[in-house]
């Protein structure tokens, strides 16, 4: 039998199969803290960061407890576990880590925060699961998420919830009274 290694805990976690995940972590506890070593846009990757992507909520509170940093930014690819769930529109994941202390305005990459993530909607633009979205916005501004947060670009979340026509997202953001970059503040 191979050793277990973290790549092979993220397959797991990225196939959805979670009862094996949480078994190698019970049989390997330290991968909780490991990183992906693999080239590409996903490197530096942890298991929470992969467990948060998933709304893999059973694992990410097993990783949390062996270890694994809720504010973890050594992912080339949105930073933070929070933005990762937030990109995905995992609404009980990042119930899940902000309840575990993940910080809701961490700068996730060039400025942006999880806000700008769940803004852009991941891969549907938000319109794979436009409820999850909705339902993740609304979490991240109830925990102090900045509705206004500008990024190195200058851009909002508003700005990035209108261009990808994420219109749930868009329309949280409005009842929040965000602004627009084009709007003065």
């Amino acid at each position: 039998m191979t050793m277990p290694d973290v790549d092979t805990l993220i397959e797991l976690i990225r196939a959805h199969r979670n009862t094996e995940a949480l078994e190698m972590l019970d049989a390997s506890p330290g991968l909780a803290t490991e990183h992906s070593g693999r080239s590409g846009q996903l490197h530096g990757a942890s298991p929470l960061h992969w467990a948060a992507h998933r709304n893999a909520t059973e694992v990410c509170q097993r990783l949390i407890e062996l270890g694994a940093k809720v504010n973890d930014s050594a992912s080339d690819w949105w930073l933070t576990p929070l933005s990762w769930g937030a990109d995905a529109g995992s609404a009980e994941a990042v119930e899940l880590l902000l309840k575990h202390g993940a910080d809701v305005n961490q700068d996730a990459i060039v400025g942006t925060t999880a806000l700008h993530a769940v803004a852009m909607g991941g891969s549907t633009q938000g319109k794979g699961d436009p409820d999850a979205y909705e339902r993740t916005a609304e979490i991240l501004i109830r925990n102090g998420a900045d509705i206004n947060r500008r990024t190195n670009g200058h851009r909002t979340p508003l700005d990035e919830a209108i261009d990808n026509e994420n219109d749930a997202v868009t329309r949280v953001l409005r009842q929040h009274g965000a602004l627009a970059s084009n709007t003065s503040t």
